[in-house]
Parts: C-alpha cells; structure tokens; sequence
C-alpha cells in the first residue's frame, strides 16, 4: 500500500443491509464504497448485535482478544465481512454485552461507549491502523473522548446527522473507562453531553446538508450548542446524503408490483393500485394518492396534520402512512383508521418492503418536517416519481424546487417556508390541483426521476475534507 494512500475507519452503530435502524443505516452502508473506488483505503465497523449473528451466521471470525476494562477482562470477538458489491471490509465487535436484540435502553449508553473504545483501541483489534476514524453521531461520539484520552495520533471527523439527539451518559458510567471530569468540558446533573464533546474534540466536523449546517448555528435549530458550533464554524461542513440508486431503484426493485423507468411510467399505476388494495383503499387511479414514512413524532409535522386533519378529509385525495413512534401519534393515527376507512391508512409498524411500495405506488410524498437535517426520503420519492410535497428546512430546502406555476422546466415537488398548519394545508390543496393538469403533472414526475442526487458528488466532497487532514 503507498505511503500517502488515505485510511479511513467508518464507525456508527448501524450499517444497512446488515443492521438497519433509520437513515444513517443507508449512509454508512453507501457512502464508503464510492469511495473505495476513489481510492481510498477505507474499513467499516459496527457492533455485532444479536440481530445480525442471527442473519448473517456464517461471518466469518477473524480475531479474537482480552481487553481490560476497569478491572474487568472482557473477551472481544472480531468478525469480517464485506459491504455488498465492493471490496470494502466490514468489521463487527463482539463483546457479552452485545448480546442483545435491544438496541436502545438502560444499558445502551455503556454499550456504546464500550464499542467506541474498542474503535479507539482498534490497531490492537484489526493489526491495521486508520490515519482517521470517522464518527457518526453520538453513538460513536465516545471514539473522539477516548483518543483525546490515550494521545492516539488519530485524526477524527465526527458527522451530525440529527443534532437533537445528545446522548447525555452519567459520569459514573463513563468512570467505567477511567474517565473524570477532567476529561470534559462540562458536566451538568452527573451527566456528559456527548454530543457535545464530539464537536468539541473531533478535528472535523459535518454535518448532512449545507442548509442544516447554516441552522445548527442558530438558537432555534442549535439544541443548546450553537454557542459551541460557532465556536467551531471554520471546521464545519454541510455535506448533502446521497442515495445509493442500486438500491433504490424502480427499475430494478423486486418488491413492487410492476417495475418502471422514465420510459414507462405508465406502469406506476400497477403499483397504485396494489398499494391501494393492501391499505384497504378506494380503488380510484383518478385521484391522488399521498404517501409518508416517518418515525411520529413532532418535529416530522405531525401537529401541523392533527391541527388541519378535519380539513384535509374533506378534499378529494387518499392519505397512507407507514411509521411506528411516539404512543400520542400512534393513537391519533389508529383512530384516523377507524374514522377514515377507505380514504386513509396507517401502517403502524416498520416494514421496508411496504415503505418501498408505499415510494412506488403514491402519487406524492409528504414532508412537512419542523426541521430535516438532511432526509433521505424526498430522494427515493423523486427516483420512483413520487412528487415529494415538503417544508423547505434542512436537505429538503437543499434537494426539493418547488413548483410555483412558472418554473415547470426546474421544480420538482411542493414547498412551503413557514412552519404553520394553514401553509401545509394550502400547499396540499394546491398539490391536488396540479395533479389534475396531467401535462404539468408528467413533466414534473420526469423532472424528479432525472434529478441526480447519487453520492458520487459527495463522496468527492468528503475525499477533499479527509486531505485536508493529512
């Protein structure tokens, strides 16, 4: 290997399609092989939980180690795979504590502490040393502590993905690893913000749109840090999500009823009707059909929907939403179910095979969200023609034109600014009447599925920030 060739280590605590939990599953198991094929010397490594040696049986091991732990001998298992279509080596760490198929719950902040040290100490683990880890979210934020602990000469790059998400761990926890309070810049209520003290200690910092970049630095979308960001603003970068479309992909995708490309998007209807059939709706192609996947919870707009949802009823379209999340909105949308059979349809599990055929079969895509670091569903709505209807916050604002009645060559989707009920309410109603003007309709479905939004972009924006740190 030449001297200078770059070595990245890639961390979070998911990885599709191995371990899949939300949209930074999709990043980390998309991005690093574009950029192996850049020329990169990159690995990836996750925890090996319960849920993947279950699927993935035959992973190979291929070290196993005792490491001590305050006081506590701890046997770490190390096995290997590759991400697939590429040569990118996947590492998972096995370790008693790991031995579980929840993922988040009492014990979750000491488990992922436990991982990220294991990460940091990752030349006794893998006999290979990265010139830089990069981190994503809190999870993996430990990694940046921990080096800053030892004196390893590692330089890290650590990625917001949702800046909401803190990961406060007790003190005494992290004491485990012979942490104190010296080794953070605050400690409120016996607690460490994780969050926090990544932005602080990692060399780098990105974040997953340009716009969210801009916001995070500001008190409404800061989270009690933007003092701290702004502190670090000359280190901050705001990469936009790709898509990896041999994934997401109509053409090619074997879980919607019939395949489709610019060429025959006719057959989008086929897709229409199924998902009507399976959400126990009107059958009625002449009528628009909106499609949303989301975690329920606030900041996804579903105040704005709880505050307008009489009105909406009362206009000619269907509505199905697939998503599990906070007990109020799941309550809220199971009485909808009962309320407005036949025009409405919660799916209220996770399920990836209906999330894509709800992409497939509606006729819009909906996203009214407070804010959106980047968003991941507005981009596999547009490949399958799905017109994305969102708030412009966040990678929405950066990926989502929307049509204005004078920009047909340009828009590709609905937007509105201000976060209130009445403008979401506006904007749908004027989404159904543009469906109706088929010429406009057609050209806009082709303006989304032209758009381009594959990581190869960003991928060469990430190789450029990794040199820098050379």
């Amino acid at each position: 290997m030449p001297k200078n060739k770059l070595t990245i280590l890639f961390t979070a605590y998911e990885c599709a399609p191995f371990f899949k939990f939300g949209g930074l599953g999709d990043v980390v198991g998309s991005l690093p092989k574009i950029l192996e094929k850049l020329g990169v010397d990159i690995r990836v490594v996750i925890p090996y939980y319960q849920i993947i040696k279950k699927k993935y049986p035959a992973l190979k091991k291929k070290k196993s180690l005792k490491l001590n732990i305050a006081g506590e001998n701890l046997l770490v298992d190390v096995f290997e795979g590759r991400l697939p279509g590429s040569a990118v080596p996947i590492y998972f760490i096995g370790n008693k504590y790991f031995n579980t198929d929840k993922i988040f719950d009492e014990d979750s902040r000491f488990r992922f502490a436990l991982f990220s040290y294991f990460v940091a100490k990752t030349q006794s683990l893998f006999a290979w040393q990265p010139k830089i880890i990069h981190l994503n979210d809190w999870h993996t934020g430990f990694v940046s502590i921990f080096i800053k602990k030892l004196n390893l000469p590692i330089k890290t790059v650590f990625t917001i993905h949702n800046l909401a998400y803190t990961g406060e761990t007790a003190l005494n926890i992290l004491a485990r690893f012979g942490l104190t309070e010296k080794n953070f810049s605050s400690v409120e209520k016996g607690a460490v913000n994780i969050m926090r003290e990544a932005i602080l200690k990692s060399d780098l910092i990105t974040t997953v749109s340009p716009t969210y970049a801009e916001e995070i630095l500001t008190p409404e979308f800061g989270c009690d840090l933007a003092d701290i960001l702004q502190k670090r603003k000359k280190d901050l970068r705001g990469i936009l999500n790709g898509l990896d479309y041999n994934v997401f992909n109509p053409t090619k995708d074997k879980n919607i009823e019939a395949r489709y490309s610019l060429k025959s998007l006719d057959k989008k209807t086929i897709n229409k009707t199924a998902l009507q059939k399976i959400s126990g709706l009107s059958l009625n192609k002449n009528i628009p059909l909106f499609g949303m996947i989301s975690r329920l919870a606030d900041q996804k707009g579903f105040d704005l929907l709880e505050q307008i949802i009489d009105e909406l009823m009362r206009l000619d379209w269907q509505l199905v939403i697939l998503g599990t999340g906070e007990s109020y909105y799941e309550d809220f949308l199971a009485r909808l179910n009962k309320k407005c059979a036949g025009r409405f349809k919660a799916h209220l599990k996770f399920d990836a095979h209906l999330a894509n055929k709800i992409y497939a079969g509606a006729d819009l895509f909906l996203m009214p969200s407070r804010y959106e670091p980047c968003g991941l569903g507005q981009l596999v709505a547009m490949k399958y023609g799905s017109l994305p209807l969102v708030r412009s916050t966040g990678g929405l604002k950066d990926t989502i034109v929307g049509f204005t009645g004078k920009n047909i060559k340009a828009a590709n989707g609905f937007s509105f600014d201000k976060y209130q009920a009445d403008e979401l309410f506006k904007t749908i109603r004027r989404s159904i009447k543009v469906f109706h003007q088929k010429k406009n309709w057609r050209i806009l479905q082709r303006n989304a599925m032209r758009a381009d939004f594959s990581w190869d972009r960003s991928a060469g924006e990430y190789l450029r920030l990794y040199q820098s740190l050379r």
